[in-house]
């Protein structure tokens, strides 16, 4: 009677081809997306309105202002680096946005370009703090969202800016084209950005390098303080873009609203990191989390869940994306 040599982890190959436990791993996230929608739009508690085309733009359209933020804040996170501090500066940018119409009477695009340079300055400020003085990412960013969030607070006094926001400006944030949201098409371009940023340029690759290995990115010669303060800017600027679509969606500067989108956009960003390129934080992976929880929620909502099950189901998620996350780059850097 022969005996297996066959080590454990040969026979489990054996069993499930590695080509098959690949596509599984890349294209999971995307198949629970297709049978959340599935299962909500079959189920009768919530099939009345769920599929229902002006519900499918209301969650492509509310989900605009949270993906360009998510999006940004993936471009420190791929050099290791933490953005806590996204969700209160697009709070910052949509009030200083709506500031720059209501008090400062500025042009469309000058108040445009307010909010997004705000977002970058603010990111700048991030990047100088944990790289000239070695202040930890975490501590930094989440210290500067409390300071962010006390400005609008001094500014505003809590009263929301309603009034001299442009119409334009209102109706981008309103209005459809071709059937879908307007900012939709501006998410599109943005994803498109962030996608070439880190995949198509030097500056991309050289982030992956860092994030995958810093002590090897410094022994090749890579300047990472720069590469680090870099990535804050394009985040910081990110989210001041979210601001300014948050205004045109809302019409007014509300300075309770921006720290919100902090841990969904992180949440986000760590499930889309077990997707697509799974251990690696990446565009596509990103925007299909968005809609996973966005579909998910909405479900759960029509469904007369009470609302304190979305706060539970977004930070499990995000526990889980951590945790999945963690796993498949250590197998990555292992292999």
């Amino acid at each position: 009677m022969s005996t297996s040599t066959q080590a454990p982890s040969e026979r489990r190959s054996t069993v499930v081809p590695p080509a098959v436990l690949h596509l599984a791993e890349r294209y999971a996230l995307a198949g629970l997306l297709v049978l959340v929608v599935a299962f909500f739009s079959l189920w009768p508690k919530t099939s009345l309105i769920y599929i229902q085309p002006d519900n499918i733009r209301n969650i492509l359209g509310s989900q605009t202002v949270l993906a360009i933020i998510a999006l940004g804040s993936i471009v420190p996170l791929v050099c290791g680096q933490f953005d806590l501090s996204v969700g209160s500066v697009a709070g910052l940018t949509s009030v200083l946005t709506a500031a720059s119409y209501a008090h400062w009477h500025l042009p469309l695009v000058l108040g445009i370009l307010v909010g997004i340079l705000t977002g970058a300055l603010v990111g700048a400020v991030n990047g100088l703090l944990v790289t000239r003085f070695g202040v930890n990412a975490l501590i930094t960013t989440l210290g500067t969202a409390s300071v962010v969030t006390g400005i609008v607070n001094w500014y505003t006094k809590g009263l929301a800016i309603v009034q001299g926001v442009p119409d334009s400006l209102t109706q981008f944030g309103s209005k459809t084209f071709l059937g879908l949201p307007r900012t939709l098409f501006l998410l599109v371009a943005v994803a498109l950005g962030i996608w070439y940023l880190l995949e198509q340029t030097p500056f991309g690759r050289y982030l992956h390098a860092v994030g995958g290995n810093p002590a090897a990115a410094e022994l090749v010669g890579l300047n990472i303080p720069s590469l680090v303060r870099r990535s804050f800017v394009v985040s910081g600027a990110a989210a001041g873009l979210g601001g300014v679509v948050l205004l045109a969606q809302s019409g007014a500067g509300n300075p309770g609203v921006g720290a919100t989108f902090t841990l969904t956009a992180l949440a986000a960003a760590f499930l889309g990191a077990t997707s697509i390129r799974p251990g690696r934080f990446n565009v596509v992976g990103t925007l299909l989390a968005i809609f996973f929880l966005a579909t998910a929620i909405t479900g759960l909502t029509f469904a007369g869940v009470q609302s304190f099950i979305n706060d539970l189901f977004t930070g499990t998620a995000l526990v889980l994306a951590v945790a999945i996350s963690a796993v498949l780059r250590r197998r990555r850097t292992l292999s």
